[in-house]
């Protein structure tokens, strides 16, 4: 009987001792082999595989990180006042400057790039398209900006038509046209991706730095197509409203951008993507003051030396 156990137990350790041998191959094989063959695969094609792919439609000296004297320009002469605030972003390396970023404004018809937006991702859907047409209420007409309203009354427009005065004119009738004929969820949805979650129900004030990001989601076309990104940009690109931020830019160079105004609220905002050559950046300012004027040559020297900066830098 002690014989058979011994025998048995022998048997066992010699089967164990196979599985161990059979184990440890296949984990140097493993070594040698698999994980070998997957890191030579990774960098087959590309040497620099473990890089952001984007750096190479931009040339080494378009890549720009350093922005510490133009933040120390924006800070020394607008820190101090919290009715100004600034965000700035290369769009090349996403560097920043926010100058009050946590003052909040109210946003003024910068809200109708979130409604147009939503307009797009509905069309999107296959709800719309843009050559359906809404009816204008009277309840829709507005005086304030645009000339939408001087239309008769249940006369018809195009999706696109409106779309385009909203954002190109900033026509108000324009606006409450679009909003009356949206689900409330479906502009929300617009600011839950962007990540203005609650944004409808809360205060309602933004301020610079995350109003930006309507702008940066439009731009990177991360919530709309291609096509309708495109489209609401380029009807920005072709704002008649140049004597904020624009009034700082060289001729010729396209700004696609948002303005908002309310005189009760003393209320000045700018807001859109400078597309200077290779070198494009995100800019919004907000101002609150009863003086127009200042507004206007605040937005002009903020922008003045944004450009500059931008354009003449290099190492």
């Amino acid at each position: 009987m002690k014989e058979k156990i011994q025998v048995s137990n022998k048997k066992t350790l010699i089967f164990l001792a196979v599985i161990i041998v059979i184990l440890a191959f296949g984990n140097i094989a493993a070594f040698f082999y698999y994980i070998p063959k997957k890191i030579n695969s990774a960098a087959s094609g590309d040497s620099y595989n473990f890089l952001n792919p984007a750096r190479k439609f931009f040339k080494p000296e378009d890549l720009i990180i350093n922005f510490q004297p133009l933040r120390d320009y924006l800070n020394n002469k607008y820190a101090a006042d919290l009715n100004v605030s600034v965000y700035f972003e290369y769009l090349p390396t996403g560097s920043n400057i926010a100058i009050n970023k946590n003052a909040e404004f109210y946003p003024a018809s910068l809200l109708k790039v979130p409604v147009a937006m939503a307009v797009a991702k509905k069309k999107e859907r296959g709800d719309w398209k843009w050559s359906n047409e809404l009816v204008l209420m009277p309840a829709d007409k507005d005086d304030r900006f645009g000339t939408l309203y001087k239309e008769s009354s249940n006369s018809k427009h195009t999706i696109e038509n409106v779309v385009g005065r909203s954002l190109l004119d900033s026509d108000n009738t324009a606006h409450f046209m679009l909003v009356r004929n949206l689900e409330i969820e479906e502009i929300e949805d617009v600011y839950e991706h962007i990540g203005l979650k609650d944004f409808l129900s809360s205060s309602g004030n933004l301020s610079a730095k995350r109003y930006s990001v309507i702008m940066r989601a439009l731009y990177n076309s991360s919530y709309l197509s291609e096509e309708n990104s495109q489209k609401l940009l380029s009807y920005l690109s072709r704002s008649p409203f140049k004597e904020y931020i624009e009034s700082g830019l060289p001729q010729g160079v396209v700004f696609s951008h948002k303005i908002g105004i309310d005189k009760d609220k003393d209320v000045f905002l700018d807001s859109g993507i400078v597309h200077a050559e290779r070198r494009p950046y995100l800019l919004t300012v907000m101002i609150k003051t009863k003086d127009e004027q200042r507004a206007k040559e605040e937005m002009k020297d903020i922008s003045e030396n944004v450009f500059n900066y931008v354009k003449n830098y290099h190492d």
